[in-house]
């Protein structure tokens, strides 16, 4: 791993707890190796593009990470409908790409968000989605999922030797009554079993926050606490 820089930051408010205070290490890498990716996904680390960041919050301990077995993972009833539901989309697992197509759905699969969760406002033009997405310091799949000839979801997944990380998915708000959120997941696990994985990390499960806890629907998972990884 080369690293470039690294930075604590202030205290802030916490994204996913009210009143609570966060503070954020991040490390800029200029290279990571695959095996590299695995230590880090291990130790807790997440990534976007060429920058790692983990939590340093002095009184909360609340951000765990957790990773889905995928050799043992058996999909629940509701996630078995979900992928009866969507046997009708095609996916396409391939390097990033940028084009008007997909930078469109995100906006739209922001916009959507802005109104419905009150994130704050955006407009990522090409210049931002190419660095958060397309710029990567380890290897970086690309899940591009079409109903017909129509876009309707994208997902950016890093792979490790041993593991493929979750990083970030969007779609189309058009399709909401598809679980398109819940498909890619299930779709990450699969490639990851044929990808011959052990896991697939799924990023920080806060319990309390509702936007984090529904990654606790895939089972078996292992959660990282004070004694290491467990099983929950």
């Amino acid at each position: 791993m080369i690293e470039v820089a690294q930075l604590d930051t202030d205290p802030e408010a916490c994204p996913y707890l009210p009143g609570r205070e966060a503070r954020t290490r991040y490390q800029l890498v200029a290279d990571l190796l695959p095996g590299e990716y695995d230590e880090k996904l291990a130790q807790g680390w997440r990534r976007f593009g060429s920058i790692l960041f983990s939590p340093r919050c002095s009184d909360c301990s609340e951000c765990l990470s957790i990773r889905v077995p995928v050799d043992r993972f058996l999909p629940s009833r509701s996630q078995r409908r979900v992928l009866r539901k969507n046997s009708d989309l095609d996916l396409e697992v391939a390097a990033p790409r940028l084009d008007e197509e997909r930078l469109s759905l995100y906006r739209r699969h922001h916009a959507d968000r802005e109104v419905r969760r009150g994130w704050p406002s955006t407009e990522m033009g090409f210049e931002e989605y190419y660095e958060t997405f397309c710029l990567n310091a380890v290897p970086t799949l690309e899940f591009a999922y079409r109903l017909d000839d129509r876009l309707v979801a994208v997902a950016y997944v890093g792979a490790g030797e041993e593991s493929l990380n979750s990083i970030y998915a969007f779609m189309d708000p058009e399709y909401v009554r598809r679980s398109l959120g819940v498909f890619d997941v299930l779709s990450e696990i699969d490639e990851a079993r044929r990808l011959g994985k052990s896991y697939l990390y799924l990023g920080y499960y806060v319990k309390g926050c509702k936007s984090m806890e529904y990654k606790a629907n895939y089972r078996p998972h292992e959660i990282l606490g004070r004694e290491g990884w467990q099983e929950a």
